[in-house]
């Protein structure tokens, strides 16, 4: 067997940092809130990931579960693995809650003044998309 490459925490660390960076919080794909009604994980200790503490590893895997692959993947870089779905006809029920969540605090937040401008609904456009898509297995009747 091969030796494999030693990672260190801080590295660890850092990956998972970076990887939660890209994709939570303001005009990122997921919001702080909508994150931690997707995971039950309060804000704060969201926002402290983003800040260098390092999750547990019950509470990286509810991350890798609600933030997908590509999160996983940027996470697993260092040792050389990727994820992939489990399948792509099965739900995804944790990512449809989490996208849920992230659109519903859009729309609230975009309704404070009464209305949604042309910019408010640009920006909800690529979340529904992503609704509608994670929403499909659901639809379609998929094993669940």
């Amino acid at each position: 067997m091969s030796k494999g490459t030693i990672i260190s925490h801080d590295d660890a660390a850092r990956r998972i940092e970076d990887a939660l960076r890209l994709r939570v919080g303001r005009g990122k794909r997921h919001s702080f809130a909508g994150l931690s009604d997707a995971t039950g994980i309060p804000v704060r200790t969201l926002e402290s990931y983003v800040q260098g503490a390092t999750p547990g590893l019950s509470t990286l895997l509810t991350l890798c579960s609600v933030l997908g692959p590509s999160f996983t993947s940027d996470v697993l870089a260092p040792c050389g693995q990727v994820a992939r779905e489990g399948s792509t006809e099965d739900p995804q029920h944790m990512q449809v809650v989490g996208v849920m969540s992230q659109l519903t605090g859009m729309i609230a937040e975009a309704m404070a003044d009464g209305h949604v401008d042309h910019r408010e609904r640009a920006q909800m456009q690529p979340v529904a998309s992503a609704l509608i898509e994670v929403v499909q297995p659901l639809a379609t009747g998929a094993r669940t």
